[in-house]
């Protein structure tokens, strides 16, 4: 066996391996613990090489593809990888949790993780399947019906969603995720004063979370109250101000209250510590030029062109004014 792996690990992936008997157990335990050594040592690429010639001899077997799938999460996590093939590993993945999924259709943790590997491929429809069959099998785990309940709400079915949430809710009353997701579902039907209350449940039981923090100003914003946005914000570190979704936040606070000004100055100082993002440029020039400087606006806007910003999407920034 310790010849197969060694092959399986040098294999030419330019051309599929010639036809081989399927393993005997021994070699299959053997392979299922070089994938797992492999992965333990953050060899990832090599963990995928074996368990897919493993998936390929064994097709029958679940666990060849679910280590499969697992290998190619892994190597799609790995910084080593280049960022333009993470995404087709994700979905490689999915589909190595489909077949496992197709070898093993009464296992509800594997439908779940089907269900988790489709989503991060952004593959909704098929993520909704997997965790509707989860909860279909194990109707009493609350997780299965949380995020069955999160794909429903994607899909805008909304009834649908709320039943499995506050089920969720139910049977885990010290749980921040189905009270966050109950109070981004009331959100989506206008409710956001509720929604606030809800969040605030959540709040309640980690009060130290960043996230749960912006999504509360994100709410109380909305709602129309943008100087508790900015209450909840601006006391933060400034190396989380400077995240996108917390400057841009900020900065519609300010916007809200029509200190343009101040909410240059925040997509500002995002901008300045992100050189060459294109995006973050954009929004610095229109929001300066809002606050009526252009000189400024122009500056960012040159930044945008220089890190490969459309150059319609520069004109347009330039030509914002304050409503």
């Amino acid at each position: 066996m310790t010849a197969l792996v060694a092959a399986c690990v040098a294999c030419d992936r330019s051309a599929p391996p010639p036809a081989a008997p399927p393993p005997d157990a021994k070699a299959v335990d053997a392979a299922v613990r070089a994938v797992e050594q492999f992965l333990m040592s953050d060899r990832a690429a090599d963990a995928v090489a074996v368990a897919r010639r493993l998936a390929e001899q064994a097709p029958g077997l679940m666990r060849a593809h679910e280590l499969l799938a697992r290998a190619l999460l892994a190597e799609s996590l790995d910084p080593r990888t280049p960022a333009p093939r993470r995404r087709e590993l994700v979905v490689a993945a999915a589909d190595a949790y489909r077949d496992a999924t197709a070898v093993d259709p009464a296992n509800a943790a594997l439908a779940h993780a089907a269900g988790v590997a489709c989503d991060a491929a952004r593959l909704e429809d098929r993520a909704a399947g997997h965790y509707e069959t989860a909860h279909r099998l194990d109707p009493d785990n609350p997780q299965y019906a949380l995020y069955l309940g999160l794909a429903r709400a994607r899909q805008g079915r909304p009834t649908e969603a709320r039943e499995l949430l506050e089920a969720a809710e139910r049977a885990m009353p010290g749980a921040v995720d189905p009270k966050a997701a109950l109070a981004d579902l009331l959100a989506r039907e206008g409710r956001l004063e509720e929604a606030i209350a809800t969040l605030a449940r959540a709040r309640a039981i980690d009060p130290g979370s960043e996230g749960l923090r912006l999504a509360d100003a994100r709410l109380r914003r909305r709602a129309g109250r943008p100087m508790e946005a900015l209450e909840l914000l601006v006391p933060l570190d400034p190396p989380v101000r400077r995240r996108p979704g917390y400057a841009d936040e900020i900065a519609e606070s300010y916007a809200a209250l029509e200190r343009w000004r101040e909410a240059a100055e925040a997509l500002d100082e995002a901008a300045v510590f992100a050189p060459g993002d294109a995006d973050r440029a954009l929004r610095a020039a229109r929001m300066w030029m809002r606050a009526g400087d252009p000189i400024k606006a122009t500056v960012w806007a040159d930044a945008a062109s220089l890190a490969g910003a459309d150059a319609d999407a520069v004109d347009d920034a330039l030509r914002m004014t304050a409503p």
